[in-house]
């Protein structure tokens, strides 16, 4: 069907587009010389984290916008539903997906860190260390998910 092609179409766009989007921002903060570091974060975990923040932000944004048009094509039948999201069932779109689950969980915990920040201002002071703890929770709860997700996608590529 032309409209499960499209909607398809349309949700790698976003994916692609996301993933360029953060690659491409990584580079910049990489090239970044001392001197264009800015005053607020000066290119430490503080300008990362900033970074990270907005990213998975747009990761997220794009994901829903995504599922909300591929979710639609119920509307017209089972078929084209079925169709359409034949793309999330490829082996490789999973690294996707892991990418997504490691954006939401960075998101979240990030997220907390800066409530944190608002609600008590004198905890700023230590955002480095509250930095590293989130990164270390974001890990420990991505982990188990990336393993089975990247397991699965594994078994079901032409590698395994």
């Amino acid at each position: 069907m032309i409209a499960a092609k499209l909607i398809e179409g349309f949700v790698f766009v976003l994916t692609v587009g996301t993933t360029i989007f953060a690659v491409s921002l990584g580079v910049m903060l990489f090239r970044l010389r001392g001197s264009d570091k800015g005053p607020a974060y000066k290119g430490g975990v503080g300008q990362w984290s900033w970074a990270a923040h907005r990213v998975t932000g747009v990761a997220i944004i794009a994901f829903l916008f995504g599922h909300i048009v591929d979710t639609f094509a119920v509307g017209f039948g089972p078929e084209l539903y079925n169709e359409t999201i034949s793309l999330y069932q490829q082996w490789w779109f999973k690294p996707f997906e892991v990418g997504l689950i490691a954006a939401v969980v960075f998101h979240a915990f990030n997220g907390m860190r800066i409530i944190i920040f608002d609600f008590w201002p004198r905890m700023a002071l230590r955002h480095k260390q509250f930095a590293y703890v989130q990164f270390a929770l974001s890990f420990l709860a991505f982990a188990p998910a990336a393993f089975f997700m990247l397991r699965s996608a594994y078994e079901g590529s032409p590698f395994s």
